[in-house]
């Protein structure tokens, strides 16, 4: 992650916090697949890019071994404040410090909206590298034309097409096996993939 965007959203945090801080503002249907991926899941996990520590928290009360990983040191204040039965690290979830094949499972939920699509490759391949054999990555991102760049709250974020948010984890390996859409009236639509590192 840039230090743009680590400082835009350090100085956001607060706000940020206070409006999506919380597993009661997530929408319904996130709630749902997110808790039966990580119900599905074999193995601990890894929230890369876990920003206030919410799906962390949720997941690990269904049962999961989880930490967040997160650029934001006070995204993960917080997060170790309000939830500290969680574990929490400050960290870059494109370079995590832990064996390759750690991991059952990798929750990456809006944590690459800022990157570029065509420079998120070596990102894709660092969760293959964690993942063991038959592991699975859980990703969410905004819908729309591939690549198209829009003023997102904090800074500059990217749509991703379903078939190309597919392709560039195919690329490095990946297996999708479940892709999910949604809209909401007013409001951008979201996508979400589930692969599998074979």
């Amino acid at each position: 992650m840039s230090e743009v965007i680590r400082r835009t959203y350090s100085e956001r945090a607060s706000e940020y916090i206070s409006a999506l801080g919380s597993i009661d503002d997530m929408d319904d249907a996130d709630i749902a697949l997110i808790s039966r991926w990580g119900r599905s899941v074999r193995g601990p996990i890894v929230d890369a890019g876990s920003g206030p520590g919410h799906w962390t928290e949720h997941l690990r009360t269904l049962g999961s071994e989880i930490r967040g990983v997160e650029v934001v040191p006070a995204f993960v204040d917080s997060a170790r404040q309000r939830f500290p039965d969680s574990d929490y690290e400050v960290g870059d979830f494109r370079a995590l410090p832990v064996e390759a094949g750690n991991f059952g499972g990798v929750l990456s939920w809006y944590s690459i909206i800022h990157m570029q699509p065509d420079q998120t490759g070596s990102t894709f391949e660092e969760f293959a590298r964690v993942l063991r054999p038959g592991g699975t990555l859980l990703i969410g991102a905004f819908l729309g034309a591939q690549s198209v760049q829009f003023d997102h709250a904090i800074t500059t974020a990217y749509f991703w097409s379903e078939s190309g948010l597919s392709s560039a984890l195919e690329a490095v390996g990946f297996r999708t096996i479940e892709a999910h859409t949604r809209s909401i009236v007013g409001s951008r639509r979201h996508l979400a993939i589930v692969a599998e590192r074979p």
